[in-house]
């Protein structure tokens, strides 16, 4: 029964308890005016039999005055010429105790016959008595008749011994209603058929109206499944509006017109970010209040290898490449929370395992409320640019040789090196190291032997060296070695001296057996003893060198020591 309610259009609706209310108004209003016409027909019909039931005692006052009434005859051809009235069914005259008294018992018939003849005898009232009797409707009534000094210039009382409003007797009288009766049905009759007529006439009406009051509702409705069927604003038309129409619907009708506009720009709108969204060259994530992923676009695939169903629903967390440490993403989400946004560069790892290189920029889109709804991440694969960019940093800085710090790495080491002597307070050693008969061998052996040679002596270099120290080759067989935060010297010493042991030792070449020697002359100046700048300490580090050359070579000596 609901489900078929609810299938119901609204007109359907609104006009079904419309008729249902007019059914009971009409319906009511049918039984009371029929209740009334019945009320009326039926006093009418009373009257008759009050009037008729007065005339028979007027009668029967008549006889008493001329003295006929003693004689029963002329009683019963009184009663029997009144009977034969129109519509009168019985007719009969009830004499009371104290006529019967005086007078004597009368005729059976003038007797007190049932109950009603007693009451009315008893109340003084008259009486009625309705039998609706389908075939033969009948109204009974029974007048009494009360003694008077005065009854129509009649003294009763000088006949009858009686006191003075007391019943004499009564006239009991029964009239057909037959004609009342068809009457009240003939007048349901025409109600009952004006009510139908007049209920189809106001069915029609009512539907007409409703459906002249719905018709711009049905406008809306068509508007919004041409809408809805079409899936798209661009078929929007808006809904014909009348000059003045300033009711509800009209009022209804124009907010769904500028709604509808607002939202076929808005849909313009959001088609556009759409396909900016889809198209983007950068992977977009989004990702919910939980950081879990809800959607990503197409280049999201094509850079990380992962399709929307291997992320939705889950954390990025899964991409992670390990290369950044717990306070790295600490950090990174402090900014998102307190500054609404992040921007650097981020390891990551494909699908497939590879490591690559992204530049991202995260933000955080919140409620009217504070509370985060949404997080988006938008990067850009920078693995290749990386890769160059590291290229192009170690071409710049890196002997590509010996792959040890070049001369212009080794001038901004050593001058972050000096500030940070003088920051610490601690010594700085500068070593300036030159191979000795490195020459020969490049010339007899060749500059391949050469160039192998110089791989190993960076190899030696480095292992003499500790983790925070620099080793760099300015050129040719120029080597240096900076050893920052020292001590005391005799760190710089046991450097030195291995480095000339190992400098000493034999160098092997492929398919050569045989052991070929040189070794290393080095010049040790100190900061702050020597110089407290790059250029001093790089000039008395350069005359140590060249004094350990001029002292027999294959040594070290201090600048301090050198003489110069």
């Amino acid at each position: 029964m609901r489900n078929w309610w609810q299938a119901l259009d609204i007109g359907t609706k609104l006009n079904i308890p419309i008729q249902v209310m007019l059914v009971v108004v009409l319906s009511f209003a049918h039984f009371w005016i029929m209740e009334h016409i019945e009320g009326e027909i039926l006093d009418g019909a009373e009257r008759r039999a009050t009037v008729s039931a007065d005339g028979i005692i007027n009668g029967m006052n008549m006889l008493m005055v001329t003295g006929m009434i003693s004689d029963p005859e002329n009683r019963r051809l009184f009663i029997k010429k009144m009977a034969a009235s129109k519509d009168v069914k019985e007719l009969r005259i009830i004499r009371a105790r104290q006529v019967q008294d005086q007078f004597g018992p009368g005729l059976p018939e003038e007797q007190v016959a049932d109950d009603m003849d007693r009451r009315v005898m008893k109340s003084k009232q008259p009486d009625f008595l309705l039998s609706e009797n389908r075939d033969a409707p009948t109204l009974r009534t029974v007048v009494p008749f009360i003694a008077s000094t005065n009854y129509r210039g009649t003294n009763c009382l000088t006949c009858h011994k009686v006191e003075a409003g007391s019943v004499n007797g009564a006239a009991s009288i029964t009239i057909d209603m037959t004609e009342d009766f068809n009457a009240i049905g003939r007048t349901q009759d025409m109600l009952w058929l004006g009510q139908i007529l007049l209920q189809i006439l106001l069915f029609f009406a009512t539907r007409w109206l409703i459906r002249r009051f719905m018709r711009p509702i049905v406008k809306l409705q068509f508007a919004m499944e041409s809408m809805q069927l079409s899936g798209s604003m661009e078929n929007f038309v808006p809904v014909a509006l009348k000059d003045g129409s300033q009711d509800e619907i009209g009022k209804l009708t124009a907010a769904f017109n500028k709604m509808s506009g607002a939202l076929y720009n808005s849909e313009k709108s959001m088609k556009l970010a759409a396909s900016i969204y889809q198209s983007n060259a950068d992977a977009i994530v989004v990702t919910d209040e939980n950081n879990l992923i809800v959607d990503v676009n197409p280049a999201f695939t094509r850079i990380t290898g992962y399709t929307p169903d291997d992320v939705i629903g889950k954390n990025p967390r899964l991409m992670q490449s390990g290369r950044h440490d717990v306070h790295f993403y600490q950090k990174m989400w402090k900014s998102i929370l307190k500054d609404g946004h992040w921007q650097g560069e981020i390891w990551d790892k494909r699908k497939d395992g590879e490591l690559y290189a992204k530049s991202a920029n995260i933000i955080a889109l919140r409620h009217k409320d504070g509370s985060v709804y949404r997080y988006v991440a938008q990067f850009s694969d920078i693995t290749e640019k990386k890769q160059k960019d590291e290229l192009t940093h170690w071409q710049a800085n890196y002997d590509p040789l010996t792959n040890l710090p070049n001369r212009r790495l080794f001038h901004d080491r050593l001058g972050q090196a000096i500030k940070l002597a003088h920051r610490t307070e601690l010594q700085l050693a500068l070593f300036f190291i030159d191979l000795d008969y490195f020459k020969e061998i490049n010339d007899t052996l060749g500059h391949a032997n050469g160039d192998a040679l110089l791989m190993e002596v960076a190899r030696r270099l480095s292992s003499c060296v500790r983790e925070a120290d620099t080793v760099a080759r300015l050129g040719g067989d120029e080597f240096t070695v900076i050893l920052p935060e020292l001590g005391n010297t005799s760190q710089t010493i046991r450097i030195a001296e291995n480095i000339v042991a190992k400098m000493a030792q034999p160098f092997f070449f492929v398919n050569d057996e045989t052991g070929y020697h040189i070794s290393a002359s080095i010049g040790i100046a100190l900061y702050p003893q020597d110089a407290t700048d790059l250029a001093g300490l790089l000039k008395c580090a350069d005359k140590a060198m060249y004094a350990a050359k001029a002292s027999g070579r294959n040594r070290f000596i201090y600048f301090s020591e050198s003489g110069l």
